[in-house]
């Protein structure tokens, strides 16, 4: 099977399920990587412009971290009440969970496999709605607003699907960032083998899917680097100064490369090989080990933050942090900040760390993670299952 086993394999359940029918305070922003339109950094900041403001002297450490029960429990209510839909069809439970900001608009929540409502008023499913990826729109706030699908709310699809598709493959997408005026969104093709169920899926290679920000009409899908066996680009996208650093994992190892802004999408990436930057996908060099097949690289105060599982998802329910000076690493310093308590019995967390800094506060860093089961039951027994959870970490100076 190809490496998505540990990415997606808990979504493996939810999959099978399509088988039978299937808050008042506002977050002021962490410090976020930003760009002159024309990709240059600004004035006095160096070449990863604001990524590298603030103070380098000593390290940046974590100080605690707590469930983030205002988020934790929007999503809870957004997905009881209908997911914003009229008809109470929106999203009721997903996996996935990545987020951007639209410009002018809000914070865009971006979902892997979503189960549709209406949800009954215990929180369980009956023959929920299933599709592999939907869009939920947030405020400035980030708080949950109206579910965004492909199709029609009578006949939702998913919000992307690979171009000639019936349904195999499919897409699961990654981190998305706005370059050159589009939303851009890494998706995983992913198709059935012919292992043993319920983990008989594969990752097939990568696409990026340009999207509108006024309406996330999907104008066009373009391949990107990465193939079976290789590297996973994309599970993070960070702005600094003149490129968008993408990260990507192969069996529980990181790399990195990195695209001029506004170029994305194109066929012209360097690669980190250990000491530089290379045009050859061949030369990309780890950067780190032991992260989950979805991790989050964060710039806080002149230091890039590493937020992760551990690869053995399965034994070890705890999230890490480590920091680095550069982008490239090395991360050091990592540290256990976090025990997901739903981690017992056929439930499964935490998994599908991401990192929002959007809604954020200065020293404060929001992390989501994913909740699944092995038994298919126990998702339509109880939507918070497969519903995310949030966890605020803090943060100081030390040294």
């Amino acid at each position: 099977m190809a490496r998505r086993t540990l990415a997606r394999s808990l979504t493996a359940p939810v999959l099978a399920l399509a088988t039978i029918g299937v808050l008042s305070l506002v977050a002021a922003p962490a410090q976020v990587a930003t760009a002159s339109p024309d990709g240059a950094p600004p004035p006095g900041t160096g070449s990863l412009g604001q990524c590298s403001a603030g103070s380098h002297d000593g390290s940046l450490v974590p100080t605690g971290a707590t469930a983030n029960t205002q988020f934790t429990q929007a999503f809870r209510d957004f997905g009881n009440s209908g997911g914003g839909w009229a008809d109470h069809g929106g999203w009721a439970a997903s996996d996935g969970v990545y987020s951007t900001t639209l410009p002018g608009k809000g914070v865009v929540w971006l979902m892997n496999d979503t189960f549709l409502g209406p949800v009954n008023p215990d929180e369980s499913m009956t023959q929920p709605g299933f599709i592999h990826g939907s869009a939920v729109l947030g405020g400035r706030d980030g708080l949950p607003d109206t579910t965004i699908t492909g199709g029609t709310q009578d006949a939702p699809e998913s919000l992307v699907s690979p171009p000639g598709s019936t349904g195999d493959p499919w897409y699961w997408n990654s981190d998305g960032i706005v370059d050159g005026g589009k939303l851009l969104l890494f998706e995983g093709r992913t198709g059935t083998t012919d292992g043993p169920p319920p983990w008989n899926f594969g990752w097939l290679g990568m696409d990026i899917a340009t999207l509108s920000t006024k309406d996330l009409h999907v104008e066009k899908i373009t391949p990107t680097y990465g193939t079976p066996g290789g590297v996973e680009w994309g599970n993070e996208l960070v702005r600094c100064g003149g490129h968008i650093y993408v990260y990507g994992q192969n069996a529980g190892v990181m790399y990195v490369a990195r695209a001029r802004v506004g170029h994305l999408a194109e066929m012209g990436w360097e690669f980190f090989d250990g000491t530089g930057w290379s045009t050859h996908e061949a030369a990309a060099a780890p950067i780190g080990d032991d992260v989950g097949a979805s991790y989050s690289v964060t710039p806080m105060d002149g230091k890039f933050v590493l937020t992760t599982t551990a690869t053995g998802i399965f034994t070890d329910h705890r999230i890490y942090v480590a920091t680095a000076d550069s982008p490239t690493g090395p991360f050091v310093n990592r540290t256990a900040v976090y025990t997901a308590p739903e981690g017992v019995g056929h439930i499964y967390a935490p998994y599908n760390v991401a990192a929002h800094p959007d809604i954020s506060r200065p020293g404060e860093l929001v992390v989501s993670y994913n909740v699944n089961s092995q038994v298919g039951d126990d998702l339509l027994a109880d939507a918070n299952n497969n519903r995310p959870r949030f966890v605020t970490i803090t943060f100081d100076r030390a040294g």
